[in-house]
């Protein structure tokens, strides 16, 4: 990428204090006002009088080779400062949007062998992009050195090897596997080391491995080279905008290099780490230029030997790249290091961090070092097309989705061809999926009917009103809401609601493992149907696979909700907690919940509320028929036998377009049917429509019918400021919640994960508690509606799972998962809280010092370093992107620091595939997450429980919307329970976690105080709620 020199600056003047004013791109000012007025190509936006965080946003929708100048024909170019602006508009474009497959080079096959780590994928997705085939992915255990020598040699399968980041270190057999044998014998393999597998290199031929000055997690340093060829086309030194993203706490220790190992890279500037604010501010430097170096002319092993013909050099590393320490002259910290005569090579740092600069250029430079080493071998890789399209391109996925069995593996590549080939096949990148084998199945054709009310939500008072007009005089049993309380700043839409209603209706809960045995034994599963019974059975397969399962057997055709302006046409609304990380990769639960893990009802009949334009909409789901033949019963229905439906069989030749056209059914089976209400007389099939047009038609009457009622705001509300209701066993803040630890416990803990930071086990440990109350109260839905008047948040939510099951209160702010129609999945994590101010000045303050806070940036960037992972396992390769970086955004009581994470799923994954991936959120969890989790059960005293998991919608058309559950009341059991905690990384100050911990909980435990004191029911208090809400 190239970017003209000498026509434009980007040139800005700011009003506050301190900060150099000079033509540079700053994009660390919030009130920075730009001279100059540069458009966007396609569009009419203009980055005019903007902040440099809005400056991000605009640039984020656009691809870097539509931002244009004011002269369209001209492109974006730079003055005196060409390089730093270009390193930052460069950095802009890499994280903001998706990366364009390259179509002309020759596919270059890579290995990454993965050492258990949370960003491994990033390097998946833009190897993906640059080498111009997928690479595979195995675990450093996955695969013995027997096999990894098969696949090397025998079958030639790979040009060269990526060892991935991870915990731990190199000397530590169990957190490197089977790397170490890979760098000491393969000296004819080109292989690249990312942090761990930098330090790996080291620890081969002899250096040592030691503690860094600090612990470096999530921050940036500004790197200089030695121009060896894996930096080419990178500026070098002070003020050359080449920064990077470092996450680590051990290092190389230069000192003790041996004569084979030489120093390519290092930090210079006096102050080791910056912010990612700072990182991405720049000062103006004169144009790079490449150093001129012959690095061709000599080989060994026929590999060109850059350190021999740069041997007269008088330093490797620069004078000024030593410094003193405790009387020792010593190296400044290494970031990279070359093998001088094997095409080995190892960077501390992160290149695929989405703050690095220059990152895809490294990868992109290690690629041709790679094709120029290939070129001089008379034996060569074999990337025939049969390899192009082998299993590995999209099934290695071994972290938890497709894990690699060592006795499949040769048979892996038993197809692949054995002749030699003389060079790499020119094709295109592999981007076609791998089809399913049961692409053309029998499902269940299930039909939507549905009814608009437009502008009828204003006219009823809200969703409130409605809800309780609707649900609220049948006690709420068995009822949902998945509730947009606050739709400021665009955030949410809509909300979705519903109750114990039609056919298909069913509530399961289910528990992981056997009672008091063992949590690796299979589940139970506990299913009741509409009619009241009540089944039990054993999940062998886990709850995951359920729900893939029987979202795969039932579909709706497109054209009965392709007009709708939502997702959610019907399926499963539930919570999954916290524990089923143990279907996701987690090695073990160390603790128990005392509720089911999952919970989920199918929800058939739907009331929704469009909340921009104040519509409404009711739906009800039918089932019409079978497509495919008669399939073999659901789990759901073989636990529900009385519950029996018509089943309507329509050939498979015919499935296309029934999907599309929803035309009749052919023939049918006569099978006994429930009737959906009572009283309805109608048989088989038209019983089953009847019944979900009556239905809609029901609610039609009743909403229209409910009118603008008169309410009395006078009576609400004289508690509004109650003071939290946090207690730790040290002494009262106010006599209702109870921590499960001290102030003195959970600070300890905090320096715990601080230690195991310090020793290089994680990165960022996010540490929290539950705080508990008894609340034998009845009325929870009126708890729930103060809640949300307390705390209003886009993704809260109210669920009753019957008489015996959890109670959900939420006002979640954050959003864990979503996949839209479209196929397009987003993530929207939060890290960065701050308590709001008491005036609008300091309100102000404190917001501004959240989006420049060092620790909250360093917290945030990991976490979306790891959700671009998780999303990068199932996203198409280059789609992964960051379209909103470090957003602040405000609520009631507090500012959170959100960003914006989105790729476009794979064809291959299916939706369950996509949350499987991702689960636990990265934002509960810390990074990296398998070995995080276990520090987690190690700190923690308790279960988590449905806390940290999420609650949201799985829909019939493949879409769903998940959030994380945070600032959530869980009432189960006569005991009303509250998590809360904090991320816990280097920078932590172990008393202010505490006190972050303790202000996340006071919103929730201040609505359960206003509400008991309050003593108002769920009925008085629907009457005397403002309207609009």
């Amino acid at each position: 990428m190239s970017v003209s020199q000498g026509v434009h600056s980007l040139n800005y003047t700011t009003n506050m204090p301190g900060m150099i004013i000079s033509n540079q791109l700053s994009l660390t000012n919030p009130v920075a006002v730009f001279k100059k007025s540069y458009s966007i190509a396609g569009g009419d936006a203009k980055l005019e009088k903007e902040g440099s965080f809005k400056l991000i946003k605009n640039l984020a929708r656009y691809p870097f080779s539509s931002v244009k100048t004011s002269k369209q024909s001209e492109p974006v170019t730079c003055s005196t400062n060409s390089v730093s602006n270009r390193s930052s508009l460069a950095k802009i474009n890499n994280r903001t949007s998706p990366l364009k497959q390259s179509t002309s080079k020759e596919p270059i096959r890579t290995l990454i062998l993965d050492n258990y780590d949370s960003y491994t994928y990033n390097l998946y997705q833009l190897l993906s992009v640059i080498n111009g085939v997928a690479p595979v992915v195995l675990r450093n255990d996955e695969v013995t050195w027997e096999e990894l020598c098969h696949l090397l040699y025998e079958k030639r399968a790979f040009h060269n090897v990526v060892i991935s980041p991870g915990p731990g270190s190199p000397t530590c057999a169990s957190d490197i596997g089977v790397c170490l044998e890979l760098l000491k014998e393969c000296s004819d393999i080109p292989i690249l080391g990312v942090c761990l597998g930098h330090q790996a290199l080291g620890v081969v031929h002899g250096a040592k491995v030691v503690h860094a000055p600090e612990p470096v997690h999530g921050r940036l340093s500004e790197t200089q080279h030695n121009g060896h060829p894996l930096f080419s086309n990178i500026p070098s030194g002070a003020d050359s905008g080449f920064k990077v993203v470092r996450y680590h706490s051990l290092m190389v220790d230069a000192s003790t290099l041996p004569d084979d190992l030489i120093a390519t890279a290092w930090i210079t500037s006096s102050k080791e780490c910056e912010s990612v604010s700072d990182g991405l501010n720049t000062s103006s430097n004169a144009p790079f230029t490449e150093s001129q170096v012959s690095w061709r002319s000599k080989e060994t092993h026929g590999y060109s030997s850059f350190f021999e013909d740069n041997a007269s050099n008088s330093q490797t590393i620069p004078e000024d790249s030593f410094q003193e320490s405790n009387g020792k002259r010593t190296a400044k910290v290494l970031m990279g290091i070359s093998h001088r005569h094997w095409p080995h090579h190892g960077v501390q740092f992160h290149p695929e961090s989405v703050a690095t600069a220059y990152g895809k250029q490294i990868l992109e430079n290690f690629r041709n070092i790679t094709v120029e080493f290939w070129e001089k071998q008379s034996r060569r890789p074999m990337i025939t097309d049969d390899l192009l399209h082998a299993p590995g391109s999209h099934n290695f996925l071994s972290a938890g989705l497709n894990a690699l069995q060592r006795e499949n593996l040769k048979d892996i590549w038993s197809e692949v061809s054995h002749s030699s080939s003389q060079g790499c096949n020119k094709s295109t990148i592999d981007t076609e999926p791998v089809k399913k084998n049961n692409e053309v199945g029998s499902f269940e054709l299930l039909r939507l009917h549905w009814r608009k009310l437009p502008g009828m939500a204003a006219r009823v008072g809200g969703s409130r009103n409605l809800f309780c007009k609707i649900y609220g005089t049948e006690a709420v049993e068995d009822t949902f809401w998945l509730d947009s309380s606050t739709r400021d700043q665009g955030r949410a839409r809509f909300s979705f609601m519903g109750g114990k209603g039609g056919s298909l209706w069913h509530r399961f809960t289910y528990r992981i493992g056997c009672p008091a045995i063992d949590d690796r034994l299979p589940g139970v599963l506990r299913v009741e149907n509409v009619a009241g019974q009540v089944k039990e059975t054993v999940l062998q397969e886990g709850f995951f696979n359920l729900l893939n399962k029987e979202l795969e057997l039932r579909k709706c055709p497109e054209e009965d909700y392709a007009s709708l302006p939502f997702d959610f046409c019907g399926g499963f609304v539930g919570y999954l907690g916290y524990e089923l990380k143990l279907e996701c990769g987690a090695a073990s639960n160390r603790h128990r919940s005392s509720m089911p893990d999952a919970g989920m009802f199918l929800a058939d009949q739907l009331v929704v509320v469009d909340h921009a334009n104040d519509d409404i909409y009711v739906l009800a789901l039918y089932q019409e028929g079978v497509i495919g033949g008669i399939p073999e019963p659901s789990l759901l229905d073989r636990l529900s036998p009385s519950n029996q439906k018509i089943v309507t069989v329509c050939g498979v030749e015919d499935k296309q377009q029934r999907l599309s056209k929803g035309s009749s059914v052919l023939h049918t089976h006569e099978v006994q049917s429930n009737a959906v209400e009572e009283g309805d007389n109608w048989g088989g099939l038209e019983s089953e429509r009847r019944g979900a047009e009556r239905w809609v038609e029901k609610i039609v009457r009743k909403v229209t019918g409910l009118g603008q009622q008169s309410l009395d705001g006078s009576k609400m509300m004289h508690h509004l400021n109650l003071v939290s209701t946090v207690k730790t066993r040290d002494g009262d803040i106010n006599p209702a919640f109870i921590a499960d630890k001290s102030r003195a416990a959970y600070i300890k803990d905090v320096k715990k994960c601080q230690e195991l930071i310090k020793d290089g086990e994680t990165y960022e440990v996010c540490l929290t508690t539950q705080l508990r109350k008894k609340f034998t109260g009845e009325d929870y839905f009126g708890l729930y509606l103060t809640l949300r008047e307390t705390n209003p948040a886009p993704y809260s939510a109210w669920m009753q799972f019957g008489k015996d099951g959890p109670c959900i209160c939420s006002s979640s702010p954050e959003r864990f998962l979503r996949l839209d129609r479209r196929g397009v999945l987003e993530a929207k994590p939060i890290k960065g809280t701050v308590a709001r101010g008491n005036t609008p000045e300091e309100d102000e303050i404190l917001k501004h010092s959240l989006q420049h806070s060092e620790k909250d940036q360093a917290e945030n960037l990991m976490i979306v370093d790891l959700l671009r992972n998780d999303l990068g396992r199932v996203c198409k390769p280059g789609s992964v992107h960051v379209p909103s970086l470090m957003a602040v955004e405000s609520y009631s009581t507090v500012h959170t620091m959100v960003s914006t994470v989105r790729g476009e799923k794979r064809e291959d994954m299916t939706p369950v595939d996509c949350i499987k991936a991702a689960f636990p959120g990265g934002s509960m969890t810390g990074a990296p997450k398998l070995r995080t989790m276990e520090i987690i059960d190690s700190l923690e005293g308790s279960a988590r429980g449905i806390y940290s998991g999420t609650v949201g919608f799985l829909s019939f058309n493949s879409s769903f919307d998940l959030n994380i559950v945070i600032r959530t009341l869980v009432i189960h059991n006569g005991e009303a329970s509250l998590g809360a905690g904090g991320a816990v990384i280097a920078l932590s100050d172990p008393a202010a976690e505490y006190e972050e911990m303790v202000l996340k909980a006071k919103a929730p435990s201040k609505a359960i105080s206003k509400f008991e004191s309050a003593h108002v029911t769920t009925e008085q208090l629907g009457s005397i709620m403002p309207l609009g809400s």
